[in-house]
């Protein structure tokens, strides 16, 4: 049963709540004087006179004054009948918090009673505390107000100091009503103590901060400060829960009055304080997403700056540090809990606020407080090995790496999608968090969560960091600093500080082979000697991330590294072995495709690194080039000079054998660093159809490099080398296309030759033999002279501009091993001498006797003797389709030739090639060479005179029987630039020679019937035949006297037709 007592309080205080249903709705406040008058008439109190031209602010205040009378008894009663019982008292305050929950002597209560003094208290506040706060506030001057002198007062003859001495009085009564025992003293637990704080603890605080924090420079007479609330703020404030004193703190600041500044700095103060308790954050949260919290919907985006900014704000007199090291661990705390007790609007707002944080201390220029706070606690468990820890408490205070990647996941999921902060996040533990997934992947136990994690975070970290800082962090990667991890079956890893991994083939039985055998651990990707990083999952995950920048950079410092450790003798094998590795595996899957994310889509650093490799390899020093031997002028060579045989040098001392080892071991690595860098060019001109040396102008330095080593480098590099050169040269004529003047003025058979000039272009740059020869047959038929209707030859239908180009590569071709391209070349030389005539002969002519004036002839070397032969076999064919037209190229053909045969320190394979041409000259049309006739003939005569080698001599030279068995004359050089002109070959070519022109000769003389004609004069006749018999009696080559013999036949033959025989 309700007591008595309590009954009464009710029932009369119905009134001034209006609970009576006949109360008729008119003027409010006669309604008000009405409800004031029947109160006092059944309560028996006095009445308080309110004079007849009350206001209607009047009459609320007088009934806010009743009102607070009932809830002064209410509280009064209650608080003598909870403290009748101490035992009960003490089981309260155990079950419930401070002004949570009403006490034992309020269970009574009922509903209608409840809402009665709700509605009591609200009368309060909104008749009397409000009002009158507002009035005192408007008294407050906005600045500092002036000194009197002269000791006069300004007196308030407003109400002003009756309205802040009444608000004064209800503060006081508020407080005796909480804290009758004084502040720092426990609130009365009753409902009227809960109504109040729970539901007006915005509108208690409101006139006490701005009462209890006036600045003594704004108090008058009037109005002061008063210091005897601010204790009881900051002890209501201190007891209370975090998120009630919060919201009520930010009601005020949201409608403090804009004319006084302090009340919003002291409301800002007290609520970062609350954010600093340990419940402070998790407070604000709950305040700021308490309707998300139950509709589970996501949080706005103001809302979210909201709390950004409320966190970010630096308390007054506090150090940033300071701040910083409480709030950060606080906010990252809650990233980490478990989903179930942190809500996720509440996750994605913690976020959102530690990125708006780090934004703002980057952009701010300061000491970076809060990334020096922030980054260690989520790096650390990467970044060293993991503690043991024996007491669970210690291993809650510091963060795991398994807990550090959550929070990374939530950070990074619900933060601003910033590259900076993503790079900042995550740069510092990459190579930490490639060896985890390196770790998770090779573990069949492994979390699927953690390991899809760690892969998003190396996905989105490649395609938002800067190319510079990708490409160390990746190199760090490399250098192999991400650690050993272990994970186990629960599901943690741990960072150990030494491997403890063994080699795979450490303990390799032969049931291990077999196994390894049936399983496809020997397959040509297999790691098998454990490489950090594995080749071939680091070449997938650059290839993943779609940075070409990037890769390309790192392949080049990849190239750069293997080159330093290959010539470093006390280099590391494993590290020598991880570069070739990476470089093979980056070749393979990142230029496969032909994407644009290859790494040879942008080549301007690689092409750098392979002119650096070149031009090391063309040094002098190199090695690589083969020079030439120095020769005396009449063929003796150094080694003929040795008295001691070469295989004795060295003997004596025993270590050059090492040290001749090392150096070609030198020279190999030399070579395959060449040979590494040409195939790498001829990738990037694949993979780069438009590159040229238009585009690109170190193209034109490459090729010049490339020149020696087509020529005189070893076998495995020649051919890679004058491929190389074949493109680059295609490329760059396919490059040179005509002004559009010359084109506007192209027939339909120019501009059909122009689309076959290009197909042939593109097929010479083709990597495949086959399809490159064909564009050789292409090039072959476009320069071969045109047949017209009537049978007459007329000029290809090409634009001449592009004959030197053609040329160009037809003389590149001619230099290829394989005798199906360099015959082609050969051939289509010879087609553009008959579409083009004398200017293209002039050219292949030049190229033949190139260094026949000075010495430079001394010092060619063999792979330039076997090009100029090369080309003496286009001209071979050039002169035998010339025919009768032979007369009109003799002047460019035979003084040239003549002169190699005359320059004694050309290759005798040259001077014989050179007389086999003349020879051809002579059986296609002797009659064209009639001028020089006289001169050819002589000087053949004066050589057989002068190399030929007799028996006699020849057995006295060679005393002692060959080594090798045999004393049999040697018939050819093995030295294709042997200057030697003692063999019989060039005998042979000169017996040749003298032969066709006295056979030509003769068919001339019978034709003519006349001996007038023939350009022998008797002297040269009788020479010729002293000469001839000599030499088909003495020389020591069966060859050349049977030659010898059939031209003095010859000449017999001669004599008598010119006689008429």
């Amino acid at each position: 049963m309700q007591n008595v007592e309590t009954s009464e309080i009710f029932h009369t205080s119905a009134y001034l709540v209006g609970s009576s249903s006949s109360e008729s709705a008119s003027d409010l406040r006669e309604v008000l004087q009405r409800r004031l008058a029947q109160y006092y008439a059944s309560s028996g109190r006095d009445v308080d006179e309110l004079p007849g031209d009350a206001s209607l602010e009047d009459v609320q205040l007088a009934t806010a004054k009743a009102a607070l009378n009932v809830v002064e008894l209410l509280q009064n009663k209650w608080a003598r009948d909870s403290s009748s019982d101490v035992t009960e008292a003490k089981a309260r305050d155990a079950q419930n918090p401070p002004g949570a929950g009403p006490s034992p002597a309020d269970d009574a209560v009922g509903t209608r009673d409840m809402a009665q003094l709700r509605t009591l208290i609200s009368i309060v506040f909104k008749w009397a505390v409000d009002p009158l706060l507002a009035r005192v506030v408007a008294a407050i001057p906005t600045r500092t107000a002036p000194r009197i002198h002269g000791g006069a007062k300004i007196i308030d003859l407003t109400g002003a100091p009756d309205n802040y001495a009444t608000l004064t009085s209800y503060m006081n009564r508020f407080q005796r009503l909480l804290l009758p025992d004084g502040v720092n003293s426990p609130l009365t637990r009753t409902i009227i103590t809960s109504t109040v704080l729970v539901r007006h603890l915005a509108d208690l605080l409101r006139p006490c901060i701005t009462l209890g924090w006036l600045p003594k420079s704004l108090s008058t007479d009037s109005v002061h400060t008063l210091d005897a609330l601010r204790p009881l703020v900051i002890y209501l404030l201190s007891i209370l829960p975090a998120s009630q004193t919060i919201a009520a703190l930010g009601s005020i600041l949201s409608d403090a009055p804009s004319s006084l500044p302090y009340v919003r700095k002291s409301c800002g103060f007290l609520l970062s304080k609350q954010l600093l308790r340990q419940e402070g954050v998790a407070g604000l949260l709950a305040v700021v997403f308490g309707e998300e919290d139950v509709s589970g919907d996501d949080a706005p985006l103001e809302k979210l700056e909201h709390v950004g900014r409320l966190l970010s704000a630096l308390p007054a007199n506090m150090k940033p540090e300071e701040y910083y090291g409480v709030i950060i661990p606080r906010l990252i705390s809650m990233l980490s809990a478990d989903p179930r007790m942190v809500p996720q609007a509440h996750k994605r707002a913690v976020a959102f606020s530690l990125s708006r944080m780090f934004a703002a201390d980057s952009s701010s220029g300061s000491s970076g407080f809060v990334s020096s706070i922030l980054l260690p606690i989520l790096h650390l468990p990467f970044l060293r090995p993991t503690p043991v820890f024996s007491d669970d408490n210690d291993a809650h205070e510091v963060m795991t790496p398994v807990a550090s990647l959550i929070t990374l996941q939530t950070l990074l999921t619900n933060a601003d999608p910033s590259p900076t902060f993503v790079s900042s996040l995550l740069t510092p533990i990459i190579p930490p968090l490639y060896a985890v997934l390196f770790e998770l992947e090779t573990t069949k136990t492994s979390d699927p969560t953690a390991k899809e994690s760690v892969k998003g975070f190396l996905a989105t970290w490649g395609r938002l960091v800067g190319a510079s800082e990708g490409i160390e962090t990746l190199w760090r990667i490399v250098d192999g600093e991400g650690g050993e991890w272990q994970t186990d079956v629960a599901g943690n890893l741990t960072r150990a500080e030494k491997s403890n991994r063994a080699s795979s083939l450490a303990l390799f039985t032969p049931d291990d082979l077999r196994r390894a055998q049936e399983s496809g651990e020997f397959d040509v990707d297999s790691n098998l000697l454990n490489l950090r990083p594995d080749p071939v999952r680091f070449s997938r995950y650059l290839k993943s991330i779609e940075r070409t920048d990037i890769s390309s950079e790192l392949f080049v410092r990849l190239l750069e590294a293997y080159r330093e450790v290959k010539s470093d003798p006390e280099a590391d094998p494993l590290r020598t072995l991880l570069y070739l590795q990476l470089i093979v595996q980056m070749q393979t899957q990142l230029s496969s495709d032909g994407s644009s994310a290859g790494i040879l889509s942008k080549p301007g650093h690689m092409l750098s690194f392979i002119k650096h490799a070149l031009d090391s390899a063309t040094s002098p020093n190199s090695g690589l080039t083969q020079k030439p031997v120095q020769r005396t002028e009449n063929g003796l060579r150094m080694e003929d000079l040795r008295i001691v045989p070469e295989e004795e040098e060295g003997l004596e001392d025993t270590d050059s054998d090492d040290e001749e080892s090392d150096s070609h071991l030198g020279e190999a690595g030399d070579q395959e660093m060449v040979v590494t860098a040409v195939n790498l060019l001829l990738s990037i001109l694949e993979a780069n159809p438009d590159l040229s040396a238009r585009s690109a102008p170190i193209l034109n330095d490459i090729f010049s490099l490339l020149e020696p080593l087509a020529k005189d480098a070893p076998d495995a590099l020649r051919p890679l080398a004058r491929e190389a050169r074949m493109v680059m040269t295609a490329r760059l004529a396919s490059t040179s296309a005509p002004s559009s003047k010359a084109r506007a003025k192209r027939t339909d058979d120019e501009e059909s030759a122009q689309e076959t000039y290009q197909k042939a272009l593109k097929l010479l740059q083709d990597p495949l033999l086959p399809v490159r020869a064909h564009g050789l047959l292409l090039l072959r038929q476009l320069v071969a002279a045109r047949r017209s209707q009537s049978g007459a030859l007329g000029a290809p239908a090409l634009d001449r501009a592009l004959v030197p180009a053609i040329l160009a590569i037809f003389l590149q071709s001619v230099q290829d091993d394989d005798s199906y391209m360099f015959l082609n070349a050969v051939q289509g030389l010879a087609a553009m001498v008959d579409g083009f005539g004398r200017d293209v002969l002039r050219g292949l002519v030049g190229v033949y006797v190139d260094g026949l004036d000075g010495i430079g002839g001394s010092a060619l070397t063999q792979q330039d003797v076997d090009m100029r032969t090369r080309v003496g076999e286009a001209l071979g064919q050039v002169i035998r389709r010339c025919g009768g037209a032979l007369a009109a190229y003799v002047d460019v053909l035979v003084p040239p030739l003549f002169g190699v045969v005359r320059t004694a320190h050309f290759p005798t394979t040259l001077r014989t090639s050179a007389i086999s041409l003349l020879a051809q000259s002579v059986q296609t049309s002797a009659l064209a060479i009639l001028p020089y006739t006289v001169d050819l003939s002589g000087a053949m005569i004066d050589l057989l005179q002068v190399e030929t080698v007799p028996v006699a001599r020849r057995q006295a030279t060679s005393s002692e029987p060959s080594k090798k068995g045999g004393t049999g004359a040697a018939t050819i050089d093995p030295q294709a630039t042997s200057t030697n002109t003692k063999l019989p070959p060039l005998r042979r070519a000169a017996l040749h020679f003298l032969s066709l022109l006295i056979r030509a000769w003769i068919s001339q003389v019978y034709d003519s019937a006349g001996a007038e004609e023939v350009p022998f004069a008797p002297d040269v006749v009788r020479r010729a035949k002293n000469t001839l018999g000599y030499v088909a009696g003495t020389d020591e080559d069966g060859v050349v006297r049977a030659m010898a013999r059939e031209a003095l036949e010859g000449l017999e033959q001669l004599e008598c037709a010119m006689v008429g025989l």
